[in-house]
């Protein structure tokens, strides 16, 4: 069995090929994956473009955000990206609190490594969903 199988698995998502090539895909990149950006980079792939269409792709999106493996990042962009969760950093609240710096030059959206309190909110306020998003050049863009 393979590490990307195990790490599935351990979320409760059955390992299909597919799968593990989506996951192994999203956790090489640097910056957060829109579903456009995931079907044009399995196109390149004739075997993968047979079997794959929008459909699959946002199916196992869903289902790698449901168990936890990725989150969905809306960085104003009106398009929604996608990039793996950092599973060593659960909070009370079920999901990775931290911020991402979306580059308003190059367009990427990147997650930052710090985390936000969760005493940020207060006990008798219940969170449903976290969207902090920075925007700005960074530092390739800034070189330029």
């Amino acid at each position: 069995m393979t590490k990307t199988e195990k790490i599935l698995l351990k979320r409760g998502i059955r390992p299909t090929q597919m799968r593990s090539k989506i996951y192994k895909f999203l956790k090489r990149k640097q910056s957060a994956v829109s579903l456009s950006d995931l079907k044009k980079a399995f196109v390149q792939n004739s075997e993968t473009n047979k079997t794959a269409n929008r459909t699959t792709f946002y199916r196992n999106l869903k289902i790698f955000e449901d168990k936890g493996l990725i989150h969905q990042i809306n960085d104003g962009t009106g398009m929604a990206k996608f990039a793996v969760s950092d599973e060593n950093l659960k909070s009370k609240y079920g999901t990775d609190l931290h911020m991402h710096f979306h580059c308003t030059d190059c367009r990427k959206t990147i997650c930052l490594p710090n985390r936000i309190s969760e005493e940020s909110l207060p006990d008798d306020y219940e969170l449903s969903d976290v969207n902090l998003v920075l925007k700005g050049r960074c530092e390739k863009c800034r070189q330029k």
